[in-house]
């Protein structure tokens, strides 16, 4: 909180609106989102922050980007009215809004998370107590300093959150804060008056205002910010002012100037040039210069380069002294960087005055050749001095002036070539022009360039009047040289639009043509060769028509040309280099004192660095509004250039001139995935996206103020071949990537074709699909291998089992079929004996045996083909198989029969070899049962549990002791007796067990997995 006295009691009024500063305009039209604007910071990045009354603003010299707060979303600002803005050291944006409070942003954290509002909330002890917030302070020691519009100083703790009011005591309406020192907080408040705070001990001194004002000496409290380039102007103010109330007391002394706006909020920002600036209630801007006390006030007017409103709300500078002001309508600009060019009018006279030439005297005079006469600029002197150039009562129109080495001044007009006397202002012309057809008159053309030379030992002046053939007046002879048959033929002179003569350090005379391109005249020889334009040579001019060159130090050649650019001729190699990115529209060049080209390029003044190749545009905007210069630079003694227009000329020292930087730096400031922001993965080292992410679009901004024509260009490497021209659209989007490691960079320029060396990139890593992953592939094979393994294994299973079923059934047939079949064929012998013996009860009986056992056969075949039927697999074709099979032969031996089957083993499916098997060791025991045992009773019960099948068969007959024969158990034939029924069990792998007593019956149980 700083307090202007001495400054203001010593300032000398300067009347009427001064042209010395261009203000340029931002607004609404170029993005702004409302043209109030009531707070402006820069931030560590180097973008500009505009609080507006309607929204948030970050600006990077050419778009801007705003944010809003949007009803019931916690995720944007607190409030649209912005009435301060600070960054701290963390880098962590605060934002004061009249509507909603405080809000905190940090553009590293995620999108949902970069805003953090605070707001008021009368169920919250330590929420902030008002939502109209005018200022805010940082103390440096982790708490923010709050003005409120209708509460006391608020007092903000960043780690935890929390609001308090340290010193209840503190009057209401605060409107302005400033922290000074360490410990010290100045606060203004509404109706004038200040506020000492020390922020350690919260020990407060008011300073209210004087009633009156007219005292002898004064004080008038400002309730404003004031923070200079350095801390001892600040500290010098607070220190030097005299005491009243204790030693502490600021206060001003001095006389009263009602044209400061005392007692009202006012901004005051301190330049790098030491002039303070400052603005009041409708009172537009007053430049202040301690040094001489002089002042400049700056108002609105309707005019271009003007204030924008007279109602001022904030200044600030930004970290290259470019001021912007903040009004009630957008921003104004001022850009120290164009404070050298002095854009200077002439006297008007009613017509427009085209400036054609300069040149200044020894005496220091500058002589301005227009197309309405001579202007003189004396020097330590204001205004000009007009002169009218007529010849014979005619107006001439100066396009040209021209100082012989014999002290004669020319004068290079749309008449003819004349002498001029300076002191009676009278023109003449040379002797024997009136004898010379051409140069008595011109006509419809003008002087445009005059050398002085020598030919055939002759001195002579070469002259070139724009539209007809170079002539040279004879200095010797007092005449003039000008027709086609004559001089010109013999100087093979070509063309008659000749822009420029030029004579070099080794006396050589170049044309700059304007259809010839480039004519060159070497001594002694006295042809001109003519350097044109050839499509098929890379190293020709690339345009014909030449409009200036200049000679560097090394004997070497700098062309512009009206349609092709800026060249470099070297005069060794015969070549010639076009500059990339210069200006096609290029006319007049010239080389200041340490090698920097200047040129006049579409109306603008156009630089280039040849140490560095680095070409820059210095947009004047005030020239933006009219036509601009246009023509050639002219270069007096002391290194100074001057270029002219219409009505005014531009006026320079290039030593004063700060270059552009050439190569801004560039920030990340979005990443978006499908349309979604993930911001907060660029501060990652490395962003990985899966192969699903595989749209995104990154988003990259170089801050820059001076000049309008940044252009990026970015390369993503691993996709792109090489880089990409982005114009002045800052982002890049990428889609279908495949997987891998990524590096994309970005550049920018301050004008296209500048060769740059800076560059941000960002690694992303893409991870591919699956199948595109190595260990896929790997993992791929293993399983294509185990698999091929496993149809090999399951194949030479199925062959092995199909072979062992196959051995099954042989064996089946050789031990059964075969066996059976041996012993039908013994009986059939014996029959046969039987038979030749006649005895007939033994061959019957006989006969009845075969018959048995071809029936026995037949069943046993049948067997066999039912268990290798697929069609049979399920347990329920086997229980049905079982039951026709046991409950006929039951029956006919009157035997009770009951059979039990759970329904779940119904729904099993046994493999073949199992399937047969179990129904055997069924079968078998059945069949032994009713056929030998005698029982009057016979009962099977099958019951699936868990993963194994249960069978049990009871019969209540004669029984028989395991431990001795099974003759009574066994049938009439080997091998289908006990020892087949524990055969088929092992085979089965099922636990058999069989239990029987004489006389008791016999329990055959019977358990196998599945």
């Amino acid at each position: 909180m700083l307090i202007l006295c001495c400054i203001l009691c010593s300032v000398s009024r300067v009347q009427g609106q001064n042209k010395d500063r261009f203000f340029r305009t931002v607004g609404p039209e170029q993005g702004l989102s409302h043209a109030k604007v009531n707070a402006i910071m820069q931030d560590k990045r180097g973008f500009l922050w505009f609080g507006t009354e309607d929204g948030l603003n970050r600006y990077d010299g050419r778009s801007f980007k705003v944010f809003k707060s949007q009803q019931g979303l916690p995720q944007g600002l607190s409030g649209n009215i912005i009435t301060d803005l600070h960054e701290d050291d963390m880098g962590v944006i605060w934002i004061a809004t009249a509507d909603g409070g405080l809000t905190r942003y940090d553009y590293r954290s995620r999108a949902s998370g970069q805003f953090r509002q605070y707001k008021h909330d009368p169920k919250a002890v330590n929420s902030i107590p008002d939502n109209r917030i005018t200022k805010i302070a940082d103390d440096g020691n982790g708490h923010l300093w709050l003005a409120t519009g209708n509460n006391y100083i608020v007092r903000f703790n960043k780690a935890r959150g929390t609001f308090d009011i340290a010193y209840s005591k503190s009057p209401r309406n605060i409107l302005t804060l400033s922290v000074v020192g360490n410990d010290t907080i100045w606060a203004g408040q509404a109706g004038g008056g200040l506020i000492k705070i020390n922020t350690r001990t919260l020990i407060v001194k008011a300073y209210p205002r004087h009633s009156d004002l007219y005292l002898p000496g004064p004080e008038k409290p400002l309730p404003s910010d004031f923070t200079g380039h350095d801390n001892r102007i600040r500290d010098s103010f607070l220190v030097n002012y005299q005491r009243r109330y204790d030693s502490s007391a600021p206060h001003i002394t001095g006389r009263q100037d009602d044209d400061v706006p005392y007692g009202k909020i006012v901004p005051f920002i301190e330049d790098r040039s030491g002039h303070i600036w400052m603005a009041g209630a409708n009172a537009g801007v007053v430049v202040l210069d301690p040094k001489n006390g002089s002042r400049r006030e700056y108002g609105h007017r309707n005019e271009s380069g003007s204030i924008a409103d007279n109602k001022v709300n904030v200044i600030y500078t930004d970290r290259q002294g470019i001021i912007w002001i903040g009004t009630d309508n957008g921003i104004n600009v001022y850009d120290p960087v164009y404070t050298p060019f002095k854009k200077i009018f002439l006297p008007s006279k009613g017509n427009d005055i085209v400036i054609n030439d300069f040149h200044l005297d020894n005496a220091g005079d500058l002589w301005i050749g227009t197309s309405n006469g001579i202007y003189i600029k004396r020097a330590g002197k204001k205004g000009f001095e007009y002169r009218k150039a007529r010849y014979r009562q005619q107006a001439l129109a100066v396009t040209k002036f021209f100082l012989d080495v014999d002290g004669t001044f020319y004068l290079g007009t749309d008449y003819a070539l004349f002498r001029y006397d300076k002191l009676t202002n009278k023109a003449t012309l040379l002797p024997n022009t009136s004898s010379d057809h051409v140069m008595k008159k011109l006509m419809g053309s003008r002087i445009v360039s005059v050398v002085r030379d020598t030919i055939g030992q002759h001195p002579v002046l070469l002259v070139s009047s724009y539209s007809h053939h170079m002539a040279y007046y004879d200095l010797a002879d007092q005449k003039w040289v000008a027709k086609p048959g004559s001089g010109a033929k013999r100087l093979d002179v070509m063309g008659n639009l000749i822009k420029k003569l030029y004579k070099d350090k080794k006396g050589n005379i170049w044309l700059a043509t304007d259809r010839l391109g480039l004519g060159s005249w070497e001594r002694p020889v006295s042809s001109i060769r003519y350097y044109t334009n050839d499509l098929n040579d890379m190293a020709s001019i690339s345009n014909n028509d030449v409009f200036d060159l200049n000679e560097d130090r090394h004997g070497n050649f700098w062309i512009s040309t009206y349609g092709g650019g800026l060249h470099y001729f070297d005069i060794r190699s015969q070549k010639f280099e076009h500059i990339a990115g210069s200006s096609n529209l290029t006319e007049g060049l010239e080389a200041d004192r340490q090698g920097y080209l200047w040129m006049i390029s579409n109306g603008h003044l156009h630089g280039y660095a040849p140490s560095s190749k680095t070409y820059s545009c210095y947009d004047l905007p005030d020239l933006k509004s009219g036509a601009g210069v246009k023509g050639y630079i002219y270069k007096d003694g002391a290194g100074r250039l001057y270029a002219g227009g219409t009505n005014y000329y531009i006026t320079f020292d290039p030593a004063e001139v700060a270059k552009i930087s050439s190569q801004p730096e560039v920030y990340f400031t979005d990443l978006r995935i499908f349309n979604t922001s993930y911001s907060h993965l660029l501060g990652n080292r490395e962003i990985r996206l899966n192969h699903a992410q595989n749209y995104f679009s990154i988003e990259f901004s170089a801050p820059e103020y001076s000049s309008n024509h940044v252009k990026y260009q970015y390369m993503l490497e691993g996709f792109d071949q090489g880089w990409a021209d982005a114009g002045q659209h800052g982002f890049a989007s990428y889609s279908n990537l495949r997987g891998g490691r990524y590096v994309f960079k970005v550049r920018a320029a301050n004008w296209e074709g500048n060769s740059i060396s800076k560059f941000k990139s960002l690694v992303i890593r893409v991870s591919p699909p699956i199948y595109f992953q190595w260990w896929f592939y790997t993992l791929l094979l293993i399983i294509l291998s185990a698999v091929a393994y496993l149809l090999y294994r399951y194949r030479m299973q199925e062959f092995l089992k199909r072979q062992s079923i196959r051995n099954t059934i042989a064996q089946d047939l050789h031990d059964q079929i075969g066996s059976t079949l041996s012993s039908i064929s013994i009986y059939s012998k014996v029959a046969k004996v039987y038979q030749e013996q006649q005895k007939q009860d033994r061959l019957k009986l006989l006969l009845d045996t075969i018959n048995e056992t071809a029936t026995d056969t037949i069943s046993e075949m049948s067997d066999i083909v039912w268990a290798i039927n697929p069609k049979n697999d399920h347990m329920s074709s086997l229980v049905q198989k079982i039951q026709s099979f046991a409950r006929p032969l039951c029956a006919a031996k009157g035997i009770r029969f009951a059979f039990n089957c759970d329904d779940r083993v119904l729904q099993l499916v046994l493999e073949m070899s199992a399937r047969k098997n179990f129904y055997l060791i069924l079968k078998e025991s059945l069949n032994n049962a009713i056929k030998h045992s005698g029982c009057r009773t016979l009962a099977v019960d099958i019951r699936s549990n868990k993963a194994r099948v249960e069978m049990a068969i009871n019969d209540d007959g004669a029984g028989f002791d395991p431990l001795q024969s099974a003759t009574p158990f066994c049938g009439i034939r080997e091998g289908n007796g006990l020892n087949n029924i524990k055969a088929r069990a092992n085979e089965l792998g099922a636990e058999l067990q069989i239990s029987s007593e004489s006389g008791k019956g016999t329990m055959i149980s019977m358990a196998f997995h599945i």
